[in-house]
This record gives C-alpha cells, sequence and structure tokens, in this order.
C-alpha cells in the first residue's frame, strides 16, 4: 500500500476537516492535503492522489449546492480550462520532483496577492475575461494541486457570489478532475495504490462537505477569508520548504 492503515485514517480524518474548510469558502482542501501528504508521499505522487479524491470531495460540495450553480460559467470554465489542463498535466510529467515542488508552492502562494488584488481593484470579468482566467486555472491544475483559489477568484471577478460561486467551481473541478486522473492514469503516473488512497480520502471528506454547507450562513466572511490566506501561505511555504531542503 502506499500509506500503511494507520497514516490512511489519519489522512482520511484530515480530508474530512479540511472538507469542512474548503467547503466554507470553496478553497483550502488541497493546500492542507498536499501539505500533510508531501512528506508522506513525495511530492510527485500528491497531484495524482489528490485528483481522485477531488472528483469525490467536490461531488459532495457540488451535491450540497446544486440549485446555485450557473450553467453558463461551468460551460465557458470547461471548455476553456480543458485544453489548457491537458498541457499542464504534460508538463507536470516531465518535471523532476524538485521543479514539481518549486511550482506547487509558488503557484499556491501567489493566490493570495491575486484574489487581493482583483478584490481591491473591483474588476468584474466579462466573457473574455472569463475564459483567460479559467486557462490560467486549466494549466495551474496540471502541473499543481491546491490551486482552487485561482477559479474562485475568477468566478467571483465574473460577479458570481456566495452559493452560486461554491456550486461552480465544484462542478467544473470535478471534470477537470475526472480529466487529469484519466491523465494521469495514461502517463503512468497513477498507480492503484494511489488510486485507492485517494478514493478513500474523498469518500471521508463526504461529511466534511456536509457540515461546511452547515456552516456556510454561520460565519464571518472576512475572518474565514483571512484564516484562509495565512492556511495557503503556510501551505505553499512548506512545500517549497520540503522541495529544497
Amino acid at each position: 500500500m502506499l500509506l500503511d492503515a494507520p497514516t490512511l485514517a489519519a489522512v482520511a480524518a484530515l480530508g474530512l476537516a479540511a472538507a469542512i474548510v474548503g467547503g466554507i469558502g470553496g478553497f483550502g482542501t488541497g493546500v492542507i492535503l498536499s501539505a500533510a501528504l508531501t512528506p508522506l508521499l513525495g511530492i510527485k505522487a500528491v497531484v495524482p492522489v489528490l485528483a481522485v479524491a477531488g472528483v469525490i470531495i467536490n461531488a459532495g460540495r457540488f451535491w450540497f449546492y446544486r440549485r446555485s450553480v450557473d450553467r453558463r460559467a461551468v460551460a465557458i470554465a470547461l471548455g476553456t480550462a480543458l485544453p489548457f489542463l491537458v498541457i499542464g498535466t504534460w508538463i507536470y510529467s516531465q518535471l523532476d520532483a524538485r521543479t514539481v515542488g518549486t511550482v506547487l508552492g509558488l503557484a499556491v502562494i501567489a493566490t493570495v496577492p491575486a484574489r487581493r488584488y482583483l478584490e481591491r481593484h473591483k474588476i468584474v470579468l466579462n466573457t473574455a475575461g472569463l475564459m483567460a482566467g479559467e486557462g490560467l486555472f486549466g494549466l495551474a491544475s496540471g502541473v499543481a494541486t491546491g490551486v482552487g483559489m485561482i477559479q474562485i477568484s475568477v468566478l467571483l471577478g465574473a460577479g458570481l457570489s456566495g452559493p452560486a460561486v461554491l456550486a461552480t467551481d465544484a462542478l467544473a473541478t470535478i471534470a477537470l478532475d475526472l480529466c487529469k486522473t484519466a491523465l494521469f492514469h495514461k502517463l503512468d503516473l497513477l498507480s492503484e495504490e494511489a488510486l485507492f488512497a485517494g478514493i478513500v480520502i474523498g469518500l471521508a471528506s463526504i461529511p466534511g462537505s456536509a457540515a461546511a454547507a452547515w456552516l456556510v450562513s454561520r460565519i464571518g466572511a472576512h475572518v474565514h477569508v483571512l484564516f484562509m490566506e495565512a492556511l495557503i501561505v503556510f501551505g505553499g511555504a512548506f512545500m517549497l520548504w520540503y522541495s529544497w531542503r
């Protein structure tokens, strides 16, 4: 097994907690799990495992917010992000572990100033802007995990808010994670052990998504965003440190 039973159980429990955090804000689950799994699996194995887990995690999240999905935004997101996802996944397959860790850490950290820039300048993206942002997200998703903040920022910038952002992000990400899983399998980057670990982590997250749906209207948005930004920077910095230690 990729992880022994006690370690897998501990990671599954962390997946439940991470799903609560990510289910409230739409991002953060990948960052938490990446930071936890990197020293256990190695930086190169983390992205395939979390692609599998992400399908289930986002399916649970989508179910609880499904009535608020913006179908037009989903169509634009998938039509633009999927081709760039293929390119990003190919790039990922060619990189060594240290480069992957560096790209992953920097990409995660960069989402914080990107979100603040969009918010500060009150930028509302038109269709072309939404397509450009989703293309960037697709490329980053192929190379890294924990970059969901890019898509959240893009959807917010396009005028979506609240449950509409969470539902739209979840549905689009399900399709992207399914595509990533298939690509990783084709490129021999997804073993049976990694597939099993991803499924266990994903299934463990479902109660967390349910709890997040209950909490989403009961927490101060500003406090949550500050907490998540701190968590994102910590997770990215940890991956950089682990890659270069």
